[in-house]
Formats: structure tokens, C-alpha cells, sequence
């Protein structure tokens, strides 16, 4: 079976959908992005709030105690942003990333 490294340079669901395990990979990850209790935390935050800039965020699961740094938070939005559950985008008008919720994302509305 193939592992990630195989797959880091995808960019697209449908690269992945071009063949069996580029499926199941994807949806494994899917599955550890959106069953994670701080990613699913994130997840929820993000689609509340639509869009996000990426230090609120941050300060928002920093005084909730959710996580307690920007290298974890690095860590689990690179897995979320993998997953194709969030997306990044560069505001230019604030100068920082801003986070959005995705399609696949919006799984947190019906879960717990």
C-alpha cells in the first residue's frame, strides 16, 4: 500500500480519485481530520465564524485551551487544509491568511 509520500504532491481530490489508493488515502485522512477532538474543535470554530483570520483563530483555541501553541496549530491546520476540509486564502486587504470552511468540512454540522 502506498503511504503518504506518494501522494504529497496532490493537490486536487480528483488527483487523488484517479486510482484505488489514492482513495482509501484520502479517505483515511479524511476520516483522522475530522475524528482528531482538536482538529473537530477547529472545524466547528471555522464554521461558525465563515471566515477567520489565522492569529484570531489562533488566539481564539489558545484561551479556550485547546491548544497551547502555534506549532500545534501549524500541525493540525496542515492536516485540515490536506484533507480538503479548510482552505487558506491570502487576504490581501489585512495582509494575513484567512481561513475558510469547505464542502467536506461542513461534515462538523452533523456530528455530536
Amino acid at each position: 500500500m502506498p503511504d503518504e509520500f506518494d501522494f504529497k504532491n496532490y493537490k486536487t481530490m480528483e488527483e487523488f480519485s484517479k486510482s484505488l489508493e489514492g482513495t482509501k488515502y484520502l479517505h483515511d485522512l479524511y476520516l483522522r481530520a475530522v475524528n482528531n477532538p482538536i482538529r473537530r474543535e477547529i472545524l466547528n470554530i471555522v464554521n461558525d465564524l465563515k471566515q477567520v483570520p489565522k492569529s484570531t483563530l489562533l488566539q481564539l483555541l489558545i484561551v479556550r485551551k485547546i491548544l497551547e501553541d502555534e506549532h500545534m496549530f501549524n500541525y493540525n491546520m496542515d492536516f485540515l487544509i490536506k484533507a480538503f476540509c479548510i482552505q487558506s486564502i491570502k487576504d490581501e486587504k489585512i495582509d494575513e491568511i484567512v481561513y475558510e470552511i469547505t464542502q467536506s468540512g461542513k461534515v462538523v454540522e452533523y456530528l455530536e
